[in-house]
């Protein structure tokens, strides 16, 4: 009965919105694809600092000789300062072929002695003697790479410092550099291009657990709700039993509808049959007080129908609600109070007291409040309706709710004739009706046992003394996150 609600469906217009979003391969490769390039950027420009460095490096060796070579050269020839500098100091920085060379001398006694004259410049950090310094200098319109030494003369006849300046323009570092950097970016780019390609194949290998799955549920025939029975990765474990978990209510929830709707339709069958009947003798009736009798009669039965498609409707209802609307803290009062209110008139009428007696002001429970009003409701109209059974007088129906260190009790009373011991067992069956001289339909009690289950709490039926029943719901108390955040 219930397959045809499973038959597949052309997608609607809401669905093909939703499959034209990324799908997860797309967002997993874009995703890599961001990352490894953040990584290459990074590695790219780590490259081209390091390059500069090592071109420095290489060429401040080869600055550093020449250096040296000019300082060996200085003597002091009539108590004069001189440099005789050799040819080999020129030939090493030659080995830069587009280069060029600038120097300079100065001793702090004669001044300058030889190089470009305008050559002032100065290191970065204070000088130090006997340690030589690299720094980089703008220098005629050039950027030009600079080593500076001052050192004390070390001949007898004189006394003071010698300073010597040699700097070269940096054409030759910034080609070593640009060649490394080169050769750097081809191999960060080659793996980049090969990580990428291996993520795309890895995203495939990665998601094919998923499109099993997904093939499988896709050649399933309507109404097939059995488990998943392929091996799938531990990754993709959680979701294959998620998904079982959910056909599994799935299938539990259509098996209940069935039954549901078979059961109810059977129940309905009945009144609706003797209604027919009533009407049929109602018509054959020829005395007008006969008639008056059989039409009060169809009354009767049509409010006994009226009841039992209203109990069915707030069945279903709270149905619904117990599995999509997520419980919340509710003042159990609230809905005791509302369904004694409800059911005051009708106890009235049938001769019947009924009361509330609550210690507490306040009794929060963790739950959903409809429900719990239709399940007080349930109860208290149970208990009008048997209470004045085989009572020589009117009776009365107590509503009583008290709180224990854990929970709170709640127990709805009467003194009818009570409920034999061998039906109390049989009571929350849904269509059970241990007595059919009263109007009911077997549904308010079976409602009742779905609503305390959905709750957690427990229900007992008691004995009243001298005679009638007792229904006696325990249920946990609600404890607020400021205390302990859970349920006690």
């Amino acid at each position: 009965m219930w397959q045809k609600f499973l038959r597949r469906q052309k997608p609607n217009k809401g669905e093909l919105v939703s499959e034209s979003t990324p799908s997860l391969r797309r967002r997993f490769i874009i995703g890599g694809i961001i990352i490894i390039s953040v990584i290459a950027a990074l590695a790219i420009n780590f490259v081209f600092e390091y390059s500069q460095r090592l071109a420095d490096i290489s060429y401040d060796r080869l600055l550093r000789s020449a250096l040296l070579q000019m300082d060996e050269n200085i003597g002091l020839m009539h108590n004069e300062v001189t440099i005789d500098i050799p040819w080999s100091a020129f030939a090493t920085l030659a080995q830069a072929n587009d280069d060029r060379v600038f120097y300079k001398v100065v001793s702090s006694s004669q001044g300058f002695i030889t190089g470009y004259r305008d050559l002032n410049i100065t290191p970065p950090k204070p000088p130090q003697l006997d340690k030589i310094q690299f720094f980089d200098r703008e220098y005629s319109g050039e950027m030009v790479r600079f080593a500076w030494l001052e050192r004390h003369l070390t001949e007898s006849e004189s006394t003071g410092t010698v300073r010597i300046i040699i700097g070269q323009t940096r054409l030759s570092r910034e080609e070593l550099s640009s060649s490394v950097t080169e050769r750097a970016v081809e191999v960060v780019v080659m793996i980049a291009l090969v990580a990428v390609a291996l993520i795309v194949l890895g995203s495939q290998l990665v998601l094919r657990p998923l499109h099993r799955i997904s093939r499988v549920l896709e050649e399933r025939q309507p109404g097939d709700l059995t488990p998943i029975n392929i091996k799938t990765p531990k990754e993709t474990y959680h979701l294959k039993m998620v998904i079982n978990h959910f056909m599994a209510r799935l299938q539990t929830n259509l098996e209940q509808l069935e039954n549901y709707t078979a059961d109810a339709a059977h129940q309905l069958r009945t009144p609706l049959a003797s209604l027919r009947a009533l009407a049929e003798n109602a018509r054959d009736k020829t005395s007008p007080e006969r008639q008056q009798e059989a039409l009060e009669n169809i009354v009767t039965q049509c409010d006994s129908l009226s009841q039992t498609v209203t109990l069915l409707l707030n069945q279903a209802v709270v149905s619904h609600r117990m599995q999509t609307n997520p419980k919340e803290p509710v003042d159990l009062l609230v809905p005791v109070t509302a369904s004694c209110r409800e059911q005051a008139i009708t106890a009235l009428h049938k001769g019947v007291s009924l009361s509330l007696e609550a210690d507490v002001e306040r009794a929060m429970v963790f739950g959903d409040a409809f429900a719990l009003q239709q399940m007080m409701q349930n109860l208290i109209e149970n208990a009008v309706r048997y209470s004045n059974l085989g009572a020589e007088q009117a009776t009365e129906v107590v509503v009583r709710v008290e709180e224990f260190s854990n929970y709170y009790r709640v127990s709805v009373i009467d003194y009818g004739a009570g409920i034999p011991e061998e039906e109390k067992k049989r009571v929350f069956e849904r269509f059970y009706r241990g007595r059919y001289d009263t109007a009911g339909s077997g549904v308010g009690l079976a409602m009742v046992k779905d609503i305390i289950d959905h709750h957690t709490a427990n229900i007992t039926i008691l004995d009243t003394q001298p005679k009638g029943t007792t229904f006696q719901i325990d249920i946990a108390k609600y404890q607020s996150s400021n205390d302990s955040g859970s349920l006690l």
